[in-house]
């Protein structure tokens, strides 16, 4: 994958993502690590997962880390990653900038439209579905498929993680009742998994 291919890819997913970086998660799995064998799932989770403990948009930042590591592989070097994590991002960026001013040109001409209106109604549906495949994609590697020593394992591909359930079940906890800052959670969360695999 050269650098203009790369370029286009981000600008792909940029283009038909909908509701935020959660909704780009599946889209950059499946063009990464199925289709272009880039990355395993695993490194993706990872990918991701330090996306949203580091401040701004987790789509935006997923594509600025995923960029990076792809410039290493295709490029080679520091160098080539940086360029591959500027490509990402600008490659993210550049769809929504250009709906985003297209829309607030025309919005006060077509706010009233059926048919505009309907197809917003169309989007929204569409969105909750790319962030249930994010939700389940992050519960199998992180509950199911984590590396983690498991209850009971049947194959290599299934088994509970109770780590992964005793945070998970904590965090439901202390955000529902409590209402505990979501920077906490993840710094509480990353504290006890460490502490949870040393048991």
């Amino acid at each position: 994958m050269n650098l203009l291919q790369m370029y286009f890819l981000f600008a792909k997913i940029g283009l038909f993502t909908f509701g935020g970086g959660y909704a780009m998660i599946p889209l950059f799995q499946v063009e990464l690590v199925n289709n272009w064998h880039f990355m395993t799932n695993a490194e993706f989770a990872n990918f991701v997962a330090l996306a949203q403990v580091t401040p701004g948009p987790v789509g935006l930042n997923a594509a600025t880390y995923i960029g990076y590591q792809c410039g290493l592989r295709t490029l080679g070097g520091i160098g080539g990653g940086a360029l591959g994590g500027v490509i990402g991002t600008l490659g993210v960026m550049t769809p929504s900038l250009i709906v985003v001013t297209l829309i607030a040109y025309f919005m006060q001409i077509f706010k009233d439209n059926p048919v505009v209106k309907a197809l917003l109604s169309g989007i929204r549906p569409a969105t909750l579905g790319l962030i249930a495949a994010a939700v389940i994609f992050f519960a199998e590697t992180s509950v199911f498929t984590a590396p983690l020593r498991t209850l009971w394992t049947k194959g290599e591909h299934f088994g509970l993680c109770w780590q992964g359930c005793v945070i998970f079940a904590a965090v439901l906890v202390l955000s529902l009742k409590w209402k505990v800052s979501p920077v906490w959670l993840l710094l509480g969360s990353a504290v006890a998994s460490y502490l949870l695999f040393l048991i």
